[in-house]
């Protein structure tokens, strides 16, 4: 009787692993099944924000080169609100079948978390990352009234009278408002913060000298620079902008790996398979090198890489502008 037992334990054991081993297979076969065929239909693209900005214009050309490349529709759809939540909470709660992506970028992943109190996905552990596309420094702009022509000046400048310089931005919680806030920490000083709605504002008010410094956009910023109607000080990027290439990076001027740039890359939901990820990876870095793509996105920095790479620059940018918002003091609203 105990033998007749075993033999029923084993026979049921044996079954269970055939089974596990059935489903499995299934499994790969499915997922190598929807990477070979992937993609069969239309593909949405979330942008998170209004239509015409930099963000959808970059998406519109990537998705465009993307449909010529597919044969199949590649659509972009703008979700705004809530300083881009809305449109990533959409892609996170679509369905991982790489049909619904997202196009993350530095606030969406990184710096919402840290300014909204209520947010229900993850920026930093909800997506799969595809990859980092672009990324667009940020400058040290001043007005020409300002006695300064390059960051040292500047600092020994402000540092000479505390509590006369000013520096507007594009509003609270944005990277030019944080860069700000890095800046002042890491030269020692103390400027007063003007928030203005959007950055066109700002440039106005510069050039009217109604404030005194900026810390924005280069590529929005470079025709009034190349006018001579504001000057530009440095960049905040390890590497001199091809739009400005004589003017320094923060680098050069002694702020050792001091570096604030936008960026935008690709992300699908949580859980989406491997190889479609791989795919989506692939394709996209091929794109990155085409001529069209390279011309219409001069001026910013165009980065490419893995999943894995933009997994991790996510994660440091994080920590990054979880201390710029510490820094400037901005509460979550």
């Amino acid at each position: 009787m105990e033998h007749g037992n075993n033999r029923t334990i084993r026979r049921a054991a044996a079954s269970i692993a055939t089974a596990a081993a059935m489903i499995f297979t299934q499994g790969l076969a499915a997922k190598e099944s929807a990477a070979g065929s992937y993609p069969s239909r239309p593909v949405t693209v979330v942008v998170p924000y209004s239509a015409g900005g930099f963000t959808d214009i970059m998406a519109r050309l990537l998705s465009k080169l993307l449909s010529e490349k597919w044969g199949h529709p590649v659509v972009v759809e703008n979700v705004v609100g809530a300083g881009g939540n809305l449109g990533a909470s959409k892609v996170a709660r679509s369905a991982p079948d790489g049909y619904t992506l997202l196009v993350s970028n530095t606030a969406t992943n990184s710096i919402n978390q840290f300014i909204y109190k209520r947010i229900d996905f993850d920026p930093v552990k909800g997506f799969e990352p595809v990859i980092l596309i672009i990324k667009t420094p940020n400058a040290v702009i001043a007005n020409n009234e300002v006695p300064a022509n390059s960051v040292e000046e500047l600092v020994k400048l402000v540092k000479t009278d505390p509590g006369k310089f000013n520096y507007g931005s594009s509003g609270v919680g944005t990277t030019a408002q944080l860069t700000g806030a890095l800046f002042q920490d890491a030269a020692g000083v103390k400027l007063e913060h003007i928030p203005y709605k959007g950055s066109s504002g700002v440039m106005t008010a510069l050039q009217g000298n109604f404030v005194q410094m900026a810390f924005d956009n280069s590529v929005a910023w470079a025709p009034l620079v190349e006018a001579g109607r504001v000057k530009a000080l440095a960049i905040a990027s390890l590497k001199r902008s091809p739009l400005m290439p004589a003017v320094p990076t923060m680098d050069e001027a002694g702020f050792k790996g001091f570096e604030s740039s936008s960026w935008f890359g690709i992300s699908a939901p949580l859980a989406t398979p491997k190889p479609i990820i791989e795919k989506l990876n692939a394709d996209i870095n091929a794109i990155l090198s085409m001529p069209e793509f390279l011309e219409k996105m001069k001026g910013g920095e165009i980065v490419g890489g893995t999943p894995d790479d933009y997994a991790r620059f996510i994660e440091n940018e994080a920590a990054k502008w979880e201390k710029a918002v510490a820094l400037s003091g901005v509460e979550k609203q």
